[in-house]
């Protein structure tokens, strides 16, 4: 290990001496956007030949003595914000993610240092520049005043490698990045599994919860793509996106592939789309006739309504009715699509105040019907949609809200 070490200070002090930093990019591209948003910069130890002078394991050793790590840092910094100018000047509004060593940050010797302060000798945008950490350096003394200065003058921080845990929730609001990113490990096999799709899609409606934008790191292929997108991913980067010949000559460009994916994508989300606008109609029509019913018999006949309601349809969650305050005046039945369990966990009994839920408020503000999405509960583990409707009892001033929430789609069958 020592004569490795030595061997590396040898090559570092040779890429110092001949100024051995060479920049490449990877773009960073957003689906949503069909375009390039941002480049990722790679520093490597190479002379003007392309010849390998000191190695990435060698020259970002972390054993290495904290001057020499606080000498890469600063050459790499430069090399990057140097190399990023062209590219700048060019596509005004991408973003430059910099991969910084953070942990020399929590080092004695590099106090009150930032990489930002070399950021501004180059007169960027702070908006314009994320600095990227990778999450194994976070683990232990992460460095919160450098994160806070560069958060402080308004420049970008993404954290590499992530690996979604309990620990890393707390430390997200601690670190507050913009960007998360996660490698293939993470992903891999998702274009034939959808219980890979649901941990994915599960972790990108997390983060979004922790206002983050999840990036997607080492995409190989355009099935991968295309399942990231589904399941939330809309920011990917890898050699998949590299403009490419096959065997015979043809050429893949960038273009082609994006535009490939997000018609494939957009195709299956309109057959979603058509899908759930039919279930909506139909839900529709059941509430109107449900409400017709309710409005012609008493009281004691709203549990026997639902009742009979609930087994007729499969795709109702639930149903139940308030009262002008917002308190629930039936049962809240499960329907088949539910887990019944789930009213044990939730307000579902008669006396309910219903009165700070959304539909209560555009209902109680003049509006005859409307409609929405709940999250994944107690009753649903996917999440499924709600339509209220407000009607008036037959010789009565007062108002009753139906309130019927069911699902527009069937689970997908688990293809592991």
């Amino acid at each position: 290990m020592e004569g490795d070490i030595k061997s590396c200070i040898t090559a570092i002090s040779k890429v110092v001496t001949e100024d051995g930093i060479t920049i490449l990019f990877q773009p960073v591209v957003s689906l949503l956007s069909r375009a390039v948003v941002g480049f990722e910069a790679f520093a490597r130890g190479v002379d003007e030949k392309g010849e390998t002078i000191a190695s990435p394991g060698c020259l970002f050793n972390s054993s290495l003595p904290i001057q020499a790590q606080l000498k890469v840092e600063e050459m790499c910094l430069k090399k990057g914000f140097e190399a990023y100018k062209p590219l700048s000047e060019k596509y005004w509004d991408m973003v430059l993610f910099l991969n910084i060593n953070c942990g020399i940050y929590s080092h004695e010797e590099s106090k009150g240092s930032s990489p930002h302060l070399l950021a501004k000798t180059f007169n960027y945008s702070p908006r314009m520049i994320v600095f990227e950490m990778d999450a194994g350096q976070l683990k232990g003394n992460p460095p919160l005043e450098m994160i806070h200065s560069v958060r402080d003058m308004g420049y970008r921080l993404s954290v590499d490698n992530i690996v979604p845990s309990m620990d890393w929730m707390d430390f997200l609001h601690i670190i507050k990045p913009d960007f998360v990113k996660f490698d293939r490990r993470f992903y891999e096999g998702i274009e034939n599994s959808q219980r890979i799709k649901k941990k994915v899609n599960s972790v990108a409606r997390l983060f979004s919860y922790c206002s983050v934008l999840p990036v997607a790191k080492g995409v190989e292929t355009e099935a991968e793509a295309i399942a990231l997108m589904q399941s939330g991913f809309y920011l990917q980067q890898g050699y998949f996106y590299s403009d490419s010949t096959d065997d015979e000559g043809n050429k893949d460009l960038f273009k082609d592939k994006v535009n490939r994916i997000s018609r494939s994508v957009n195709g299956d989300m309109k057959i979603k789309s058509e899908n759930s606008r039919e279930k909506f109609r139909d839900s529709h029509l059941l509430l109107k006739s449900t409400m017709t019913r309710l409005q012609q018999g008493g009281d004691g006949d709203m549990n026997r309504i639902l009742e009979e309601l609930v087994k007729k349809n499969d795709s109702v969650v639930s149903v139940y009715i308030l009262d002008s305050s917002g308190k629930q005046r039936s049962k809240r039945l499960a329907g088949r699509a539910s887990d019944p369990f789930g009213l044990r966990v939730m307000p579902s009994a008669v006396g309910s105040d219903h009165s700070c839920q959304d539909y209560f408020t555009y209902l109680n503000s003049g509006f005859e019907k409307t409609a929405g999405v709940r999250s994944p509960d107690a009753l649903h583990s996917d999440g499924y949609n709600y339509l209220a409707g407000f009607y008036y009892k037959e010789g009565s001033r007062r108002g009753r809200i139906l309130v019927l929430e069911y699902v527009d789609s069937t689970p997908d069958d688990t293809n592991d």
